[in-house]
């Protein structure tokens, strides 16, 4: 591993162009425990496993997830109707949310197998990534970092 080439406080940004606002590294036990809520709370349940501090195994599910994320899509659609599209925090904006952010967490995801990418992701994009994975794979974990935006 180049924990050298870990995100830290000092290289995150977000990818909307903006950046967040607070950055601070976090200390070892804050770290498991944002790990261990990440594994068994926020990504879906049973397609992932803590294998040691650091990497986390995708052991399958994708198929499943897609499927559920289709019909949460679906269900958000049907919410947005004439009379609904111009509120304020209505179902458009509930259907947006849900699109960048289907896990419906604060966390934040960078993965970058090339290094090329220098901004974090909602859910989506890390879970289109984990679509892709073949089950068995490892996912090493880098920075956990706090921050506020």
């Amino acid at each position: 591993m180049y924990q050298d080439n870990y995100l830290n406080e000092g290289t995150l940004t977000q990818g909307d162009d903006s950046f967040f606002d607070y950055c601070a590294e976090i200390d070892d036990k804050e770290r498991k425990h944002h790990i261990g809520v990440l594994v068994n709370h926020i990504l879906p349940e049973g397609m992932f496993e803590l294998v040691s501090e650091d990497v986390i195994r995708y052991i399958g599910g994708a198929d499943k997830w897609q499927a559920d994320f289709v019909a949460g899509m679906r269900s958000k659609a049907e919410a947005v109707t004439p009379d609904k599209v111009l509120e304020w925090i209505g179902p458009v904006y509930q259907l947006e949310k849900y699109l960048k952010n289907p896990l419906d967490t604060a966390y934040w995801f960078y993965t970058d197998e090339e290094g090329c990418r220098s901004y974090a992701e909602q859910s989506y994009e890390f879970m289109r990534e984990v679509c892709e994975l073949e089950p068995g794979t490892l996912l090493y974990i880098g920075g956990v970092i706090d921050y506020h935006f």
